[in-house]
């Protein structure tokens, strides 16, 4: 594990005043959360934890009164970030320079990911495309691009994966499976379609979180809440996703791990 992502810098009191810092936001200047404390005619300390499912149609009220969303003038903010997706990457062990290829059911433009490392997608077959030629042809690039640096990084769910790797037999591939928290008892990778990735397991075998980038903590019904730190739209506080875990601090690092339960 890299040093940007060790227990140097940790602080649990820093760690929740930025979350506190976060929910005071988010309760002044978001919608979803203002309506919080219209529905519980008061003011809340902390958000209601929302299930991942509960986001679907929400992005509009997930932005800023003064940033609002507009469907028509930019993309969805749901694509995901560069930056967390490098950040697992090292997380990982997976830094470097050899390029990225995610599978996704979307293309998406986006050509690097910020410090001359190549980055680009593969369509899984569930892919939204005209027809299975299409979808061929969309893929060419990334594997052209693979084939070229002669090695990759291979990201993407355990089942979508394996369809590219004979393609990819003559190239020197690491694999990372990706897996929502319902799934990450043996993934690298923990992934939500709304919080994107927010953790990965390190070296000392244990998922670790992305502490400084996401909060988690235990709400009182005992699910995990996550809460996006950096996200400025949409903002993401005291989101549950789909599955079960425990948060604890690894022993070699003293940062904040998930312990996946079944």
């Amino acid at each position: 594990m890299s040093a940007s992502n060790s227990g140097f810098g940790f602080s649990a009191a820093l760690w929740e005043r930025a979350y506190r810092r976060t929910v005071r936001s988010a309760f002044a200047r978001v919608p979803f959360y203002r309506d919080q404390w219209v529905r519980a005619g008061r003011a809340l300390s902390e958000p209601v934890p929302t299930p991942c499912a509960d986001l679907a149609g929400q992005l509009h009220r997930l932005c800023p009164f003064a940033e609002p969303y507009d469907p028509g003038a930019e993309p969805s903010l749901w694509i995901g970030s560069t930056a967390e997706l490098r950040a697992v990457l090292s997380m990982a062990g997976a830094g470097g320079r050899a390029p990225v290829l995610e599978v996704r059911r979307a293309v998406l433009d986006r050509r690097t990911l910020g410090l001359s490392r190549r980055y680009g997608v593969l369509l899984a077959t569930d892919a939204k495309v005209r027809h299975e030629r299409r979808r061929r042809e969309l893929n060419e690039p990334a594997l052209r691009l693979a084939a070229a640096a002669g090695r990759a990084v291979l990201v993407g769910e355990r089942e979508a994966v394996a369809e590219f790797l004979p393609a990819l037999a003559e190239v020197e591939t690491r694999v990372l499976e990706r897996a929502g928290l319902d799934g990450a008892g043996r993934s690298d990778l923990v992934h939500d379609p709304y919080l994107g990735y927010y953790a990965a397991r390190a070296g000392c075998g244990h998922l670790h979180l992305l502490w400084r980038r996401f909060h988690a903590r235990v709400a009182d019904d005992g699910s995990l809440a996550v809460t996006a730190l950096l996200r400025r739209r949409p903002v993401l506080v005291d989101v549950v996703p789909d599955g079960a875990a425990t948060l604890g601090r690894c022993p070699a690092h003293d940062t904040p791990i998930l312990g996946v339960t079944p």
